[in-house]
């Protein structure tokens, strides 16, 4: 169904109804690649949800996204109806509110301690963090689970290290493992969250970004994550923490888990933004549906929330979506030359082996053959001198 965007410039809007086949970025690339401009979509209740709009990293979507409810889709529906045998155009008005703030970014990333694509976050958005400098509001919020009835431990001290209880606090605010990263212990995962939720605290974004970067480094590598306190400690003592520091962050971390505290609101948050996996990204209160890629969140930025025009010099949106095109162009053409060199691989192997096959059948009935010839002679000779004996014998 085509509607047209008005006023201004009419601009093909092409309406889609929810299902649970694909995410809303499949449909709104489907709709793009038929010429659509905007994607108008009616969901199928009138309580508007977001956690179906999840990222979908093999999709590139240039064009805004309007989801609306499902009475007021309705009513669309039956009117596009009722125009449908008239050949009438169908004209719509939409203003887009701005929201640039043009002051600063406010990032907020919903995470674990232990999430292998929030921690990548920190090393592959550092440049452009740089580019942002003060403009760049960067706030954490970790994951906290409750669960009933389990014991808590409220001794997050080193010599407390091998404890295996996996919460703290009476509300036992808990973690989970991490089997693939190879982190059975769900307490390690517990007060890594606790120590860089006192480290932003206490000592800010810049100390905690560098944290975040150094411990990505040093402490998790995939084949063998080093997750443990001893591998933090070596990450502040590379960050060059004081003595001092080191006190200030222990008496943080208890203070954070003896009194309401930062714990409690990020669980509260959680529960309040309705976020049901993570990592997940919010920038200025709205939820980030877009590409993992530095530079596409950047743009994102950019496009929609930033009016600077020195730190976003030089972002043009068509032709970072023509390059990931054209690299996606590249791909397709090594994939159909690996398939078709493969297939003449193929080829060229069955008439091999079919030729050996015929070689070794012509000679197989050759000797056959001259056997036969053989043997029938022999044959015939028996017969000869046999016919000779008995005339003798006569």
């Amino acid at each position: 169904m085509q509607l047209f965007l008005y006023p201004g410039e009419y601009v093909p809007i092409i309406f889609v109804d929810h299902s649970i086949d694909c995410s809303y970025a499949h449909k709104a690339a489907n709709v793009q690649k038929r010429g659509g401009r905007v994607m108008l979509i009616a969901s199928d209740s009138n309580i508007l949800e977001e956690e179906y709009n999840v990222d979908d990293p093999t999709e590139i979507v240039s064009i805004p996204t309007i989801i609306i409810e499902k009475d007021f889709g309705d009513i669309i529906r039956e009117y596009t109806k009722f125009k449908k045998d008239t050949n009438d155009f169908i004209v719509i008005s939409i203003k887009f509110t701005g929201v640039k703030e043009g002051g600063f970014v406010e990032i907020e990333l919903f995470m674990r301690s232990d999430d292998l694509k929030a921690r990548n976050f920190f090393s592959e958005f550092s440049y452009y963090k740089e580019k942002l400098g003060e403009k760049l509001k960067f706030v954490p919020i970790y994951k906290y689970s409750k669960i009933v009835n389990e014991q808590y431990d409220d001794d997050i001290s080193i010599a407390n290290s091998k404890s295996i209880i996996p919460c703290v606090k009476e509300s036992r605010m808990c973690a989970t493992s991490n089997r693939p990263m190879q982190i059975e212990n769900p307490r390690k995962i517990l007060i890594e969250n606790i120590r860089e939720s006192c480290i932003y605290q206490e000592f800010g974004q810049e100390i905690y970004w560098k944290y975040m970067v150094q411990f990505n480094e040093l402490c998790f590598d995939i084949k063998n994550p080093l997750f443990n306190d001893e591998c933090a400690l070596s990450v502040l003592k590379k960050i060059s923490f004081t003595e001092n520091e080191f006190e200030t962050l222990n008496k943080s971390m208890i203070q954070l888990v003896q009194y309401e505290s930062k714990i409690d609101n990020d669980y509260n948050t959680f529960n309040k933004r309705k976020i049901y996996s993570i990592p997940d990204l919010f920038i200025n209160g709205v939820p980030y549906r877009g590409t993992w890629y530095s530079k596409y969140i950047f743009r994102s930025i950019c496009n929609g929330f930033l009016d600077d025009e020195k730190i976003c010099e030089g972002i043009n949106p068509r032709e970072v979506i023509y390059n990931q095109r054209v690299g996606n162009g590249v791909l397709i053409f090594i994939i159909v030359m690996i398939i078709l060199v493969t297939s003449l691989s193929l080829m060229c192997y069955k008439r091999y082996i079919n030729k050996n096959l015929e070689d070794a059948l012509s000679e197989r009935i050759e000797e056959q053959t001259m056997k036969s010839i053989s043997q029938y002679q022999m044959f015939q000779d028996t017969k000869k001198h046999g016919s000779q004996l008995e005339l003798v014998s006569e």
